[in-house]
This record gives C-alpha cells, structure tokens and sequence, in this order.
C-alpha cells in the first residue's frame, strides 16, 4: 500500500513564527476566554431582553400563515414601512457584528 503525502505551501512559514513566539498562542487563549467571560452575561441579558419579542413574533407568523391570502397581503402592505424601519435600524448593528465577527477570526488565524 502506498500513501501519498500533500504539503501545503503556505504552512511553513506559519509553523516558524509559532515555533519563534509560543507566548501569543497562550496569550490569545486566555484574551479569548476573558472575553467570553465578560461577555457571558451580556449575552444572555439579550437572550432574556429578546425572549418576548421572540415569542410574540412567532404567535404572529403562525397567524399570519393561517389567514386567507388577500387578508394577509393587506396587512402585509400595511406592514411593510415599519418593517422597513426596523431594516434599517438593525442594519447597523448587524454590520458591526459582522465586523467585530470577522476581526476576531483575523486574529485567531
């Protein structure tokens, strides 16, 4: 039986700088886990802030799913400004955690 070993290029010259500073591995694993230690609460302080708004959004898709169709799409074009708005308030937010998102995986990598 005969195996066949791959290398990447790209692995050598990330296995040199580990091997020269083994202090940033440890030192982003514990940034990592402070961070998450900090950031436990808040998480679920927004969880427990969002379960209501969660719960009645779902009682309103499954009455919007069980009424006739004309019903539903004047309400829906009644809808469709504050649903709008609310686009375009989360937008922000969204485009910050993405953006925090990505950053964190930058840095671990």
């Amino acid at each position: 039986m005969k195996a066949v070993m791959t290398m990447s290029t790209g692995y050598r010259p990330v296995a040199a700088a580990r091997s020269t500073n083994p202090n940033v591995n440890a030192w982003l694993g514990t940034a990592r886990s402070s961070a998450l230690f900090v950031a436990a609460p808040l998480i679920g302080l927004v969880y427990a802030v969002a379960f209501p708004f969660v719960g009645l959004a779902m009682l309103a898709w499954f009455a919007v799913r069980a009424m006739p169709k004309k019903v539903k799409n004047v309400l829906l074009f009644f809808a469709s400004p504050f649903i709008g708005l609310a686009y375009a308030v989360a937008f922000p937010f969204v485009g910050l955690g993405m953006a925090v998102w990505f950053g964190a995986r930058a840095m671990t990598k």
